[in-house]
């Protein structure tokens, strides 16, 4: 899989630290026709009352409708709670006194109950543990505003996985650039013996498992898991707290306080951009999660879910899309040998392995949004 550098093009510069918006108006949770609910929805709901699924409630209140809206993932409906403010729980648990102690099997348990995906990778044996603490995404700073104010629980919580499954090597994997989270971690890193710092160099892609087995020749079998993954374990192993928010870089050209954002998961984009963020502009476009893709979002009925990392909100720049000029580039830059070309000119073209990293649309001269085409809309 081929590894590129990212230009940065812009001077984006974050608040220095995280702002939290905890209290948001209402709550919008995606539900599908095979949802059933656990709750009497007439009900009072608590915080922390399972609804559906693995679906807990972030906040106190009533459900009050359901109603269309739209997500990363797509158009969906959407039950709707009315936050009362007052973070009701049926029934409040406290901290436990030392999660390292948890035995293995009471440690799975716990995890089937929390995220299966989580608990998938921790079902299968292990010899070693990798963490991925690099963001990708230019302008995206997540994991180093989690490593900044959280590097405690994080450590905390490998060195607990690395005791409950006796695993003595562990390795931290950190962007050669993010001078913030190495020096966070030398200043540390002594008390634990079994961890080692691996500085990565800034390219793009690098972190596709594919691409990490050839750089860390990984031969044995390994758990895999970033800094997030690990700092929401840490919530629900220590303190008994359900994934109940999310940090959210919302950055841009069009706005003059670039953040990191911890929200309640279900918080409405609109409301927190109209609470938090100062737009300059009149003419913008709104992407999420990646500039590469182009994938341009209506904030309005736009909710935030687990899978939302980013917001840009950039200037309207106006460049129209030429007609492809067959030049090649944007087939010789995928990084799964899709023949993109082919695609773009109105010619079939497998694209079941495409891992949307954008990086077609990036490098094309003609200025063509191919992402959408990758998404199944006709070249006309």
């Amino acid at each position: 899989m081929k590894l590129i550098t990212l230009k940065k093009e812009y001077d984006l510069v974050l608040k220095e630290n995280i702002t939290s918006y905890l209290d948001p108006d209402y709550i919008y949770l995606p539900i599908t026709s095979e949802t059933r609910l656990k709750i009497n929805p007439t009900n009072y709901i608590n915080k922390d009352d399972l609804l559906f699924g693995l679906e807990y409630s972030p906040i106190s209140g009533k459900i009050s409708r359901v109603k269309n809206g739209n997500t990363i993932d797509g158009a969906c409906k959407l039950l709707v709670i009315q936050n009362d403010f007052k973070e009701k729980q049926a029934k409040k648990i406290g901290n436990r006194k030392n999660i390292r102690n948890l035995k293995k099997q009471e440690f799975l348990d716990l995890i089937e109950k929390y995220d299966q995906v989580i608990f998938n990778k921790f079902k299968n044996n292990f010899k070693k543990i990798v963490i991925n603490s690099i963001e990708e995404q230019t302008y995206v700073a997540n994991y180093i505003f989690i490593n900044k104010n959280y590097s405690k629980e994080i450590l905390d919580m490998i060195d607990a996985i690395g005791n409950i499954f006796d695993i003595k090597d562990i390795m931290i994997i950190v962007k050669d650039t993010d001078f913030s989270t190495i020096s966070t971690y030398n200043n540390v890193l002594g008390m634990y013996p079994d961890f080692s710092l691996r500085l990565l160099p800034n390219k793009y892609l690098i972190t596709q498992e594919e691409n990490l087995e050839k750089i860390l020749q990984l031969k044995d079998n390994y758990l895999y898991l970033n800094i997030e993954d690990l700092y929401y374990l840490y919530q629900y192993l220590k303190k008994n707290r359900y994934k109940e928010h999310k940090f959210i870089t919302i950055t841009g050209t069009a706005i003059d306080n670039p953040q990191v954002i911890m929200c309640k998961i279900g918080t409405s984009l609109e409301e927190i951009i109209n609470n938090l963020i100062n737009i300059n502009t009149e003419e913008y476009e709104v992407f999420a999660n990646s500039l590469l893709t182009k994938d341009i979002i209506d904030i309005n009925d736009f909710v935030v879910t687990n899978n939302l990392r980013a917001i840009f909100i950039m200037q309207k720049t106006n460049i129209p899309e030429e007609r492809c000029i067959k030049c090649g580039k944007c087939s010789e830059i995928c990084p799964v040998g899709i023949k993109v070309s082919k695609l773009i000119n109105n010619r079939k073209c497998d694209v079941s392995n495409c891992i949307n990293c954008g990086l077609c649309t990036y490098i094309c001269p003609s200025n063509i949004n191919i992402n959408k085409y990758l998404k199944g809309d006709n070249n006309e």
